[in-house]
């Protein structure tokens, strides 16, 4: 053979630059063809040489033979020098050759600027090393000979000289490239500055458009918006105050100026918007306001989330170097506008702003002091315990300068609190408004009033000794010193549609002093402010014709009660009153209400203060019942007529036509304009809104008529309507509140309470894609939703899907009410929050997820980018606002819920944090750590700890209710430590007070609410019971695998989760399983307070569970533990009868037949082979070989095989179960198995270094498989045979040395040379003659291999490694497509091509498409360019011809002639095991098959597939 194959390397012709060897007739051509044998000829000289030297030093006994070794010896290692220099000029001249080209090549470019031809001209030194070296090659080959040595050395030199001419050309070239850069920046930013002529103008339009779009800034919050119902303050007003505000703004006036806050705060009414409205205007005027946001209680100025969003725009506009900066994050992140407030100010304000800083420095200097004004905080829809905005700032406080803020609210708790905070205390200015000394007010109220007073004389030409000077002291006095009452009374007497303001002053007075009169007896606490606003609406009744009269009170109290601001259009339409009806009333309450102007459409009506409709529907205050506002009557009202409005609701209510269905509400072209024009206004608010009424309402039998009638018919139109306006976040809120609304009314039998709890279901089900997707929501219910699901049927009337779901859907909605996959990383532990309102989840790659427990939506991400380390355990406090986390680095954090800030490190553990927890009180927090030591610490002084100590790692801890702190320790014991007056200071160690001995690790540990039971859950499942008080075992329950999580419900059963058992609710008094929630095992678990909820999370799934309707009402009845501790007899043991089978988290493999009509599904002790048509088992076959990691079908699918984990390969028939033959031989893991095409023989490989082959025979008997190959070292990986069984690819790795490619049998040798991996080893890839195992091409790779492929041609080779790459491998010179064709002629060659698309993970399977147009890595789509997909595609048949494979959620269909479409999104509950990938892509004309992430099979047709 070797014979034969180096006769085959022979060339026939030889070049005209070929060498000859002196004194010889012998050539050699330095080809590149020619290289392979060229190395192994310097290899075997090599050798010689080596093998002469040895010969020399051992022929002394012989001088003649040792003087001709010598002399030979001399002759060979000179040629060497030769033979070496030669090939060194020869490789140097083509170098400089090939520059030349490329610099030919700039140089004659008519782009090439001058500067750049002066430098290139400079590498024309070169010129003067290719002079040299040609004139060596010139000289005869015998003196070339002669003159080896010396001509080596001046190439070393030739070679250092060609390297510093182009470095110092490299180094001039990027001096140059960073000057150039540097002067178009500036150049950039000069232009942003000054634009200059149209062009310079528009492009910063479109720059700053751009920004608006990416930020989404309330443009009604700032400060010109024109929105404002506040005037400034008189000129004469305020002096005090706008001085000392106009000081603090200044550097030269510390102490006041050092401050970064100033908080000025006051109640209701004393004129805080009035004064912030003054001084924004005075500092912009001045060029020193960069942000304000002025918060109403209405749309989005009330959304905490939109402030520093919209701060960061404004400072965009005003400072063109944060603008570049802002940019430029920007369009890496560009959904930061929808991020936590937290997160908004470090990305949007702080980032940009010391980039720009320091810029500044090197440029053009930044403004010592910017003022932001942040007007109305309490105004701001915000529940945490301490103001979201201002933990925001403290957060960043000291990176914000020069930014200075003014914030205004009323001393409300949660802002309180926020300025209670040791960053905002140290760093704000207080100004109560209250503490003003009450005359400079009254003196102010005096002044502002005299002035509006004489305007409104001036205007109606009145007297000029009108008011009286009593008249008006009267006047100021009545205000009670309050700004807002002076603004209304000025409004009310100077209202130009009455035109009398002498009898409004008289009748104003009147009234007022009327009232001081009766304060003693009045119950309100502003009785004449009271008597103004029944001052204001009585003369507004008188100025009202009759039919107007009747409708201001619904008027009124529609624009009391509305959750936001309605323009007077959108009230007629929502009160269905004719147009402009609302414009004809309101006017006549100018002094209380703004009513935009007649042309001015998109302006709503604003409430000019919050005390007048706090007064309308308070009847202590309102005592006219003509005008006073019942909250019921008024909701019904409005609950009807959004009820009513909301029957003009349909499918597709925006005409979108699309071809289908799948289209997503972003893709909508010009959704906003669509939505304005199909959805109005009015329509807009009953979706939103509806419910909110609807549960402060009296429900009639109208009401409820018309709520039947939404239900059975409105209900997805509704929800169509709240996935385009971005609302669906609210949905499941709202439908819970109707249902426990309607639970308390006295209602005939109705089908209302169980549609909406169906369409809360399908919300929960199926969120992510109604928020994304109005029209494809349709389909989703309709393939998904339980076949009972009187929403599943409605949907299907508007469904455009050809898909049909055969098998796989529930007949009525589970228990499971969420299923969330996170995509990145395994769930290591969950936490409900204390309301179960959230559930958060901590992951191995550091992040921790909180969630919106009611539809899985993504609220919070908590990630300490600073070290980033698995989590380990989390804890919410009692209050729900903070969360504690422990992590695999040793580290415990503390994070804000509202915010997502890390508000503290604690560093003192030395290993994993398995285990944290709070105290009942909230005062105290606990971490167990495998360092052996549990950390009990202050959390309001964190830095005060105290040390518990175990023998062995700490694997949970939990405070009892009566503040008692519990540790489970791997020491098999249980410590009981009493924490009320433990010693802080002490330096001894703390003993406990109770340790509770176990025979296994304690995992976890639950508490009585009565703290009179401790549950012990351990390593080997068992659960020991004891009474806390003595230390008493009291029982024991059964388990067989780790307990991971327990709690105590109040009724005195007991929740356990298990690894690898069922979730099982125990009777802890008869040992009963009450029952079980899951019948799958849980990496991690939590049980919800309210004793219904529980979540499990398997790998990197989540799912939410209702516990059955029985087991709820026993759950949270309460009861004494301390009474069923007297009836539970003393140590007793309950039974094991847990029920056996296997579980769906064992599901090991899954294979879909060659006719797809079956599927076999492997798991841990069973077999299971389902039709796919109807979903039945057709057949069971148990084994007791363990688990089985691989499973395969041969061509015709009348055998499949498997693999077991003792390293056989089992052959089974598929129409009997009856096993055919069991091969052994393999001595570690089989990484993949095939049957041969004829099913005669079936191939294995294994991590044991081998491929062996076995025969198939028929009589089941044991016997040892041939091996085909055995690899020198390496560990088979991967791989893949042939469809026609000629061929055989492995991937594999070897720790020690690369292969050895030397091997004459080898058709092409490497392309690259060999290197280590991250971890070490060498890899390879190999191509097999299947019948012979001989290698014939080896390639070096880089990376781990994790699977190989062959396309359907065998041209065509697909590799995917471990970061995730795909390459692809042209096979057409070894493997020709027409078999007749011989190989190509040598050298022969492998191409190799990293195809564009990278997937995330590591690809575990590989595979191409039918139609060859693309890989398919994971479930990844990866398009083939056409030069590189396989020469021959089979299409059998029409039907065949498109296919269907799984990715991001989405189940694709392609077609040959196209590219991919979605064909639907599926749900987590329905998407692929990870074990099912081998089910995609799946071809047309058959069915859709694969078994689903909780172990049952899920079957779909598509009609348009034939």
């Amino acid at each position: 053979m070797r014979h034969l194959r180096a006769k085959r390397r022979v060339i026939p012709a030889t070049p005209t630059n070929a060498l000859s060897l002196p004194g010889t007739g012998t050539e050699i051509a330095p080809t590149a063809g020619n290289s392979r044998g060229k190395d192994l000829a310097n290899t075997s000289l090599s050798i010689l040489i080596s093998a002469l030297g040895v010969t020399k030093e051992l022929s002394s006994a012989c001088p003649q033979l040792q003087m001709a070794v010598g002399a030979l010896l001399i002759a060979l290692e000179a040629y060497k020098k030769y033979s070496d220099a030669t090939e060194a000029i020869g490789s140097l001249l083509s170098r400089i050759h090939s520059l030349n080209e490329k610099l030919n090549k700039v140089q004659s470019a008519d782009r090439c600027p001058q500067s750049l031809k002066d430098r290139l001209a400079s590498l024309a030194r070169l010129q003067e090393v290719t002079e040299e070296a040609g004139k060596v090659r010139s000289k005869r080959r015998i003196v070339q000979f002669l003159n080896a040595t010396n001509n080596t050395e001046r190439i070393e030199s030739w070679i250092k000289k060609l390297d510093q001419h182009i470095n110092d050309f490299l180094v001039e070239g990027i001096f140059t490239l960073e000057l150039t850069v540097h002067a178009v920046h500036q150049d950039l930013i000069a232009m942003s500055d000054k634009p200059t002529g149209t062009t310079g103008e528009t492009a910063r339009a479109q720059a700053n458009e751009a920004l608006r779009k990416a930020l989404r800034p309330v443009v009604e919050a700032l400060l010109h918006s024109g929105t404002s119902v506040h005037v400034q303050c008189h000129e004469d007003t305020r002096h005090e105050v706008l001085s000392t505000l106009r000081s603090w703004l200044q550097p030269d006036h510390p102490p006041l100026s050092d401050r970064s806050i100033l908080w000025l705060h006051a109640l209701a009414g004393s004129g805080k918007s009035t004064i912030a409205l003054t001084i924004a205007n005075r500092w912009d005027n001045d060029k020193l306001l960069g942000a304000s946001f002025f918060c109403a209680r209405d749309g989005d100025r009330s959304n905490v989330n939109c402030i520093f969003r919209t701060i960061a725009y404004q400072l965009s506009l005003r400072f063109p170097a944060f603008r570049g900066h802002l940019t430029m994050i920007l369009e890496t992140e560009p959904d930061l506008y929808s991020s936590t407030p937290t997160r908004q100010l470090e990305k949007l304000i702080v980032e940009p702003l010391e980039a720009a800083r320091a810029d500044a420095k090197r440029e053009a200097p930044f403004p010592a002091h910017i003022a932001i004004v942040i007007d109305a905080l309490d105004e701001c829809t915000d529940t945490a315990a301490v103001s979201i905005v201002l933990k925001s700032l403290a957060s960043y406080i000291a990176r914000l300068p020069p930014l200075k803020f003014l914030i205004t609210s009323r001393p409300e708790e949660n802002i309180a609190r926020g300025f209670l905070l040791q960053n905002i205390r140290e760093n704000t200015q207080d100004l109560a408004l209250n503490e003003i000394p009450k005359a400079r007010t009254r003196r102010d109220i005096s002044l502002y009033l005299r002035s509006c007073l004489a305007e409104i004389r001036d205007n109606f030409a009145l007297y000029a000794s009108w008011p009286a000077p009593q008249q008006l002291e009267n006047l100021v006095g009545l205000s009670e010193l309050l700004f807002i009452f002076a603004a209304a009374a000025a409004r009310y007497i100077g209202d130009t549609a009455a035109r009398d303001p002498e009898s409004r002053l008289t009748s104003l007075l009147d009234a007022g002093n009327a009232a001081a009169a009766k304060r003693g007896t009045s119950t309100s606490p502003f009785p004449i402010l009271d008597a103004l606003y029944i001052q204001v609406l009585e003369n507004a009744a008188r100025h009202l014709e009759t039919e107007l009269k009747d409708r201001l009170k619904l008027i009124l109290g529609t624009i009391v009660l509305a959750e936001q601001r309605l323009t007077p259009t959108t009230l007629d339409a929502l009160l269905d009153l004719e147009a402009g009806t609302v414009r004809r009333v309101l006017p006549v309450l100018g002094a209380v209400l703004t009513i935009p102007s007649r042309e001015d459409d998109t302006t709503p009506i604003s409430i000019i203060h919050l005390s007048f409709p706090n007064f309308l529907i308070d009847p202590t205050r309102c005592t006219d019942k003509g005008f006073l506002v019942q909250p019921c009557i008024q909701h019904f009202h409005i609950a009807s007529r959004c009820l009513n409005l909301m029957q003009e609701l349909k499918y597709n209510i925006l005409g979108h036509s699309s071809k289908d269905d799948c289209v997503l509400n972003s893709e909508i072209p010009d959704l906003l304009a669509n939505i304005s024009h199909h959805i109005p206004p009015a329509l807009q608010y009953a979706c939103k809104y509806w419910t909110r009424h609807l549960c402060g309402a009296e429900v009639s039998e109208d009401l409820l008529t018309a709520l039947e009638e939404f239900c059975k018919f409105r209900l997805l139109h509704w929800l169509e309507a709240l996935s385009l306006l971005g609302c669906v976040d609210d949905a499941v809120d709202a439908l819970q509140s109707v249902q426990a609304f309607l639970n308390t009314q006295s209602l005939r039998a109705t089908d209302v309470p169980s549609l909406l709890y169906d369409c809360e279901r399908a919300v929960r089900a199926f969120y992510p894609i109604i928020s994304i997707s109005a029209m494809h929501m349709y389909s989703t219910i309709a393939l998904f939703a339980p076949h009972d699901s009187p929403l599943r049927r409605l949907a299907a009337e508007n469904a455009r899907t050809s898909l049909v779901v055969r098998v796989g859907v529930e007949d009525t909605w589970s228990t499971t009410l969420v299923s969330c996959v996170d995509d990145g990383s395994s769930i290591e532990v969950l936490a409900f929050s204390p309301n179960g309102a959230c559930i958060a989840y901590g992951t191995w790659r550091g992040t921790i997820q909180l969630l919106n427990a009611h539809t899985g939506a993504e609220l919070q991400v908590f990630w300490n980018h600073a070290n980033i380390s698995s989590i380990r355990s989390l804890s919410f406090s009692p209050t729900g606002k903070e969360l504690l986390s422990g992590s695999r680095d040793g580290t415990v954090n503390v994070w804000d819920i509202a915010t997502g800030a890390q508000l503290n490190t604690w560093e003192a553990h030395t290993d994993w944090v398995h285990s944290v927890a709070w105290s009942p009180n909230d005062t105290l927090a606990a971490s167990a750590s495998d360092d052996g030591t549990v950390r009990l610490w202050r959390v309001a002084s964190p830095e005060k700890m105290v040390v518990l100590r175990h023998s062995y790692r700490v694997e949970h801890v939990v405070f009892a209710p009566d503040g008692d702190l519990l540790s489970g320790s791997g020491d098999e014991t249980c410590k009981i430590w009493e924490t009320r007056s433990i010693g802080w200071d002490s330096e001894t160690d703390i003993e406990p007070i109770r340790t509770l001995k176990h025979h296994s690790p304690v995992c976890t540990v639950a508490v009585s609410p009565d703290s009179c039971m401790v549950a012990c859950g351990l390593y080997n499942g068992k659960i020991i019971l004891w009474t806390k008080s003595d230390g008493q075992q009291v029982g024991s329950l059964p388990g067989r695998s780790e307990v991971v999580s327990l709690v105590f419900y109040p009724s005195g059963l007991l929740a356990a989760a298990y690894y690898s058992s069922p979730i099982t609710l125990w009777d802890v008094l008869t040992g009963a399983r009450v029952k079980i929630a899951s019948n799958e095992g849980a990496w991690a678990a939590a049980f919800a307070l309210d004793g219904l909820h529980i979540a499990h999370a398997t790998r990197n799934q989540l799912q939410i569970h209702l516990w059955p309707s029985e087991v709820k009402q026993k759950a949270i009845i309460a009861t004494s533990f301390t009474g069923k501790l007297n009836q539970l007899a003393r140590g007793s043991t309950v039974e094991d009868r847990e029920p056996r089978g296997d579980r769906q988290t064992d599901l090991r493999a899954i294979a879909r037949s060659p006719t797809w009509k079956l599927v076999l599904a492997v798991y841990d002790h069973v077999l299971r082979i389902f039709e796919v048509s109807t979903g039945r088992c057709m057949r069971t076959i148990h084994h007791s070989s363990g688990a089985f990691s691989c499973a395969t079908w041969s061509p015709t699918g009348s055998l499949f095989a498997c693999i077991g984990h003792d390293h056989t390969v089992r052959v089974w028939k598929t129409d009997t179960g009856e096993l055919v033959r069991t091969f052994t031989g393999h001595s570690g893991d089989v990484t993949g198995v095939v049957f041969t095409p004829d099913e005669q023989h079936i191939p294995s490989a294994s991590d044991d270094r081998t491929i062996r082959r076995g025969k198939i025979g028929q009589n089941g008997q044991q016997m040892t498989s041939d091996v085909l190959f055995q690899s020198d070292g390496y560990h088979i990986v991967a791989f893949a045979v042939s469809s026609d069984g000629r061929w055989i690819l492995s991937a594999a790795d070897r720790p020690s040395s690369p292969p050895d490619t030397s091997n004459a049998d080898l058709l092409v040798a490497p392309s690259r040379q060999p290197v280590k991996d991250e971890d070490g080893a060498y890899n390879a890839l190999r191509l097999h003659d299947a019948t012979t195992g001989r290698v014939l091409w080896i390639e070096h790779l880089p990376s781990y291999i994790r699977s190989v492929a062959f396309s359907e041609d065998c041209t065509r080779a697909l590799a995917g490694n471990e970061e995730g790459e795909v390459f692809l491998y042209d096979l057409t010179q070894i493997i020709p497509p027409d078999n007749t064709v011989p190989r190509s002629p040598h050298p022969l060659a492998v191409p190799e091509h990293k195809l564009s698309v990278q997937v995330a993970d590591a690809i575990k399977r590989i595979c191409f498409s039918p139609n060859g147009r693309a890989a398919i890595a994971n479930s990844t789509y990866i398009s083939i360019p056409p030069g590189l997909q396989p020469l021959i595609v089979r299409t059998p048949n029409r039907c065949s011809t498109p296919f269907f494979f799984y990715e991001e959620d989405w189940l694709w269909r392609v077609n040959l002639d196209s590219d991919p479409r979605r064909l639907c999104w599926v749900p987590p509950s329905f998407r692929p095991h990870e074990e099912s990938t081998g089910s995609f892509p799946s071809p047309g004309g058959q069915p859709i098959a694969y078994i689903a992430l909780g172990g049952s099979l899920v079957t779909m047709d598509d009609a348009s597939a034939c």
